[in-house]
């Protein structure tokens, strides 16, 4: 008989664990809310595109989000980002195998962050509180996870989803891709404050976040600004993964014109003219022939030993003049690329002044407006997408781009090594591009601008403030929620 009732007693403890393990603290109808809105996200970004999704995919989180404990705050804020993540980024399990599910477990850690910032906000004020400083929040935690720590990754930030809508693109010229993000964000509180609340006050508040959404939007389309030119060039984008030989072939089957600029993509070289004189005779005589500027990708040898050499881009005149180089400052993750280079060099010649990132540099934020802000009037960015890393993953990679021309008001010529190579105007329109996988030259005139955007002397700083914001509001709510506490 004793031996019954504890076997009973182990069976209802075991069913109780059983239990416990599978009470996520939200219902499957909760659950199904959250999925569809990681799939809407999902098909908001490159290379669905269908940006109007954006506006919509975090209502059903934020909604969802309402009067939860922080446990099951972070629980759906990190469910929701693994499998946004996991879909919009599929390609990196053919990249990495098992490790890209750590890498989806890491950026889901952010949205789990927000979720829990989120909850903070409800406890220390309110709902409506929480709702109206979701765009605030967002941008902080997003652009820590995008630029400031050791594996920031920026692709998948919300505001990239409307790289190719041209209206409110225009907007990044004053406020960047995380105003962007902003903007979505506001619009997403908006909706949710004006359907979930029935007062005059709350809705006020809600037509006052659309509206300010859409002045964002009008404003760049009424004050466009005419950029000044300095003067013309023309680009020849070479675009292959074949050998150094078999590019400059190529080039010079493309008839070039004089004093063009010709650049090749990034790892063109495997070794730097300027440590081999033989290597520097071969591109000396290639400059001869096309008597142009010519840029391209190539390693620099070290002696260091944990970072064996450096990852650059050097320019020649056409006549032959060392111009100079510039050393890669943001290295892929996970990967051999070299030592991160420091400062952001400028080069001047007779026509004008160039500015170079190498590939990954132009996913952040940094490397481009400080290149517009030395005076660049171009930027020219040598790129290695390898053909194997998939079709998303080139279409992913260039839908970023756009943003980077009109933060900085500048035209972005990018040869990438199989794909996607483009012209990119200051709208952020692509002007030419030579698609995935193809072989050849893209060939466009483009003018030299100068001044400065908004964002450029200004609008880089939005992000912090919001980061600020964030720390001042989570601060305040805290000293009055112990004061009231002290007070009871």
């Amino acid at each position: 008989m004793k031996n019954a009732k504890t076997n009973d007693y182990k069976m209802e403890y075991l069913k109780g664990r059983i239990k416990a393990f599978f009470n996520f603290g939200f219902s499957l109808k909760e659950f199904l809310a959250i999925l569809f809105g990681c799939c809407v996200f999902a098909l908001s970004m490159p290379p669905y595109d269908f940006s109007i999704f954006a506006f919509f995919a975090l209502i059903p989180l934020l909604i969802i989000l309402k009067d939860k404990p922080f446990s099951i705050s972070l629980r759906l804020g990190l469910i929701a980002g693994f499998i946004s993540n996991i879909i919009a980024l599929f390609w990196l399990w053919f990249l990495f195998k098992t490790f890209s599910l750590a890498l989806f477990c890491i950026l889901a850690v952010f949205w789990g962050i927000f979720a829990i910032i989120f909850t903070a906000v409800q406890k220390l004020y309110n709902y409506k509180v929480a709702l109206i400083t979701a765009p605030f929040i967002w941008v902080a935690v997003e652009f820590f996870k995008s630029e400031q720590w050791k594996l920031k990754f920026g692709w998948m930030s919300l505001g990239y989803s409307q790289h190719g809508n041209e209206y409110i693109l225009a907007t990044a010229k004053y406020i960047g891709v995380y105003g962007v993000s902003a903007l979505i964000l506001c619009v997403s509180a908006a909706i949710i404050l004006f359907f979930k609340f029935r007062d005059f006050k709350t809705r006020a508040i809600a037509a006052m976040g659309v509206l300010l959404a859409l002045t964002l939007i009008i404003c760049p389309i009424l004050f466009k600004g005419k950029p000044i030119a300095a003067g013309k060039m023309r680009f020849y984008g070479v675009q292959s993964e074949y050998h150094f030989n078999k590019r400059m072939e190529l080039s010079l089957k493309a008839k070039i014109k004089p004093n063009s600029l010709v650049v090749f993509p990034e790892y063109s070289l495997i070794g730097s003219p300027r440590q081999n004189p033989d290597l520097e005779k071969k591109i000396l005589e290639f400059i001869d022939k096309i008597n142009s500027y010519f840029i391209f990708g190539c390693i620099e040898f070290t002696e260091d030993e944990k970072k064996p050499f450096n990852n650059i881009a050097l320019i020649y005149s056409p006549k032959g003049k060392f111009v100079g180089k510039f050393q890669k400052h943001h290295p892929i993750q996970f990967f051999a690329d070299g030592k991160p280079g420091t400062g952001y060099p400028v080069f001047k010649i007779p026509e004008g002044i160039l500015g170079v990132g190498i590939c990954y540099d132009f996913d952040y934020v940094d490397v481009a407006r400080n290149l517009a802000d030395k005076g660049a009037m171009v930027l020219i960015a040598p790129t290695m997408d390898a053909l194997e890393w998939s079709k998303t993953q080139h279409i992913q990679h260039a839908s970023i781009m756009p943003f980077r021309a009109v933060e900085t008001g500048r035209f972005l010529l990018r040869p990438a090594s199989s794909g996607i190579s483009m012209v990119i105007n200051p709208q952020g329109q692509i002007l030419k591009q030579l698609g995935f996988g193809k072989v050849g030259i893209i060939e466009h005139e483009f003018p030299l601008l100068t001044g400065k955007t908004f964002y450029v002397r200004y609008g880089y700083l939005f992000p912090y403030l919001c980061q600020i914001f964030c720390i001042l509001l989570l601060l305040i709510g805290s000293i009055g929620y112990w004061r009231k506490r002290r007070a009871n």
